[in-house]
């Protein structure tokens, strides 16, 4: 592959080629990683956030580099291969790079699912259900990666770049796979990851506020998680929460639109929801006059969100809704997505692991906790460091409102001060609240569950499914489920024998 055929195929990408001079030289490879790249190769320099690979340029061209890709000005004098001036490395690295292996989404039904909350719950009960009709699905997301029969556990990010992306769908086509569902993030959206994929089947179940250490503000995060709908394949179907999302902001063909809700305008409604500790029933509507009933052990309305979402893309694509309904009832749900910790039952209480770490997800959780508990809510939660500060108050504004006990404790403090984080909390919290302060996270569960009575529920909210706890530049190990079960088998246990 030649200089040349590069820019051919990044097209109106390109504003400037710089030092051809006549030549075109033959490319062996293409990388903006630095670590990853060999000589004959071009490298894409990218200015991120913490650095900017420009710099790296000359070192590079020095190790064989024969061009550069680049969106900010070289040294022409220090640079002599040729440099291709692009608008947006980003975005001209995931054009490239799909162009390059000929865009295998093609032979893939895709569906790509964003919002702030349900992407994990919807991506992984999609898979659940395809495997039930036997059909080859890969899933990428937040959790673990399924490719082509491989796992992958605890993925760096819930959307890979695009050569890792590339790199899956190649295998998924390879093996024979029909389907490829991914979580799509609002930092692949804003960063071009999927920049180059298209989709059969995009999915918005709702924007409430989050990353905005990231996103400039609300509005600019809401309308890049609408970007996901200009990555649609020509006939392929928008499918949107009718309830959380204004669908006119939705820009494609109404006969393409598909919503889901507890509204009337809905195209598939929800009706009759009836809420257990064990699960929930309700009934679906299609926009076709038929009516199901539906069983999930997953509990709460955004979870019916969750499940009326699936009907309606697999509807979609022409799936029997009773097999659909079938397969939901068995689905047990995600690690850390109201997660109950059953050791807790023998003492009196019930105790739930959630991911909840923004507003309105923490309200969504303490209000379907509020509704199976007849004793007390015990909330433990904290804020990630490094992230957004502004919605820490109000996570503490939530917790006292459907909270009647609130332990604030340390989430991934990152970088910053465990205890500056929980200032910036309690700011938010009801001073006439009963409310401890205690940064060491396993003391507070402890302490949670000590102050536990029988009928009482304790929330631990936060961390969900992830078993390692981010302090300064440390991974530490750190379950909150295991953690949970450590403390009910020593202490308590130890306390019932007496």
């Amino acid at each position: 592959m030649r200089v040349s055929r590069i820019v051919e195929l990044l097209d109106k990408e390109v504003l400037e080629i710089a030092n051809m001079n006549g030549r075109d030289p033959e490319i062996a490879g293409v990388t903006h990683n630095s670590r990853n790249f060999t000589p004959g190769g071009i490298f894409i320099c990218i200015k991120g956030t913490n650095f900017n690979s420009h710099l790296l340029a000359h070192d590079l061209q020095e190790k064989g580099a024969r061009a550069f890709l680049a969106e900010e000005p070289l040294d022409l004098d220090e640079i002599k291969v040729p440099v291709i001036y692009v608008k947006n490395s980003r975005r001209a690295e995931a054009i490239l790079l799909m162009e390059l292996q000929n865009h295998p989404y093609k032979s893939l039904v895709t569906i790509g699912v964003t919002g702030t909350n349900g992407k994990t719950t919807i991506t992984t009960m999609l898979k659940h259900i395809l495997d039930s009709f036997e059909k080859k699905t890969s899933l990428v997301g937040t959790v673990k990666n399924h490719v082509a029969g491989r796992i992958i556990n605890n993925p760096k990010n819930t959307t890979p770049g695009p050569s890792t992306l590339i790199n899956y769908l190649q295998e998924s086509v390879k093996e024979d796979y029909e389907y490829f569902v991914m979580e799509v993030s609002s930092h692949a959206l804003a960063m071009y990851r999927v920049e180059a994929m298209r989709f059969d089947i995009a999915v918005l179940t709702n924007v409430t506020r989050d990353h905005l250490d990231f996103h400039c503000s609300f509005e600019e995060y809401y309308n890049t998680k609408l970007k996901l709908f200009e990555l649609l394949k020509p006939n392929g179907k928008a499918v949107v929460n009718g309830d959380r999302i204004n669908v006119c902001d939705v820009k494609v063909p109404k006969d393409r639109l598909i919503t889901y809700g507890f509204g009337d305008e809905s195209s598939y409604k929800i009706k009759d929801l009836e809420m257990l500790r064990t699960g929930m029933f309700f009934t679906i509507e299609t926009p076709y006059g038929s009516s199901h009933k539906i069983y999930t052990r997953l509990v709460g309305q955004h979870n019916a969100y969750n499940v009326a979402a699936c009907v309606a893309i697999l509807d979609s694509l022409n799936y029997d809704v009773e097999h659909i309904a079938d397969a939901i009832s068995n689905f047990t749900g995600v690690p850390g997505r109201f997660e109950f910790v059953e050791e807790a039952t023998k003492y009196g209480f019930e105790v739930v692991i959630d991911f909840a770490h923004t507003p309105d997800a923490l309200e969504k959780l303490l209000l379907t906790a509020r509704k199976l508990t007849e004793g007390r809510l015990i909330t433990v939660f904290g804020a990630g460091g490094n992230a957004d500060k502004g919605k820490r108050p109000l996570m503490g504004q939530v917790a006292s409102k459907f909270s009647d006990v609130i332990v604030l404790t340390s989430d991934d403090p990152k970088r910053e001060d465990p205890n500056e984080i929980l200032t910036d909390i309690e700011v938010g919290v009801d001073k006439f609240k009963p409310y401890l302060i205690i940064p060491e996270r396993r003391e507070a569960i402890s302490v949670a569950l000590t102050l536990a009575n029988r009928q009482d529920m304790v929330i631990i909210a936060g961390r969900g499914h992830e078993a390692y706890q981010l302090i300064g530049d440390n991974a530490l190990p750190f379950d909150d489920k295991n953690v949970v079960k450590e403390i009910l088998e020593t202490k308590f246990r130890r306390n019932m024998k007496k």
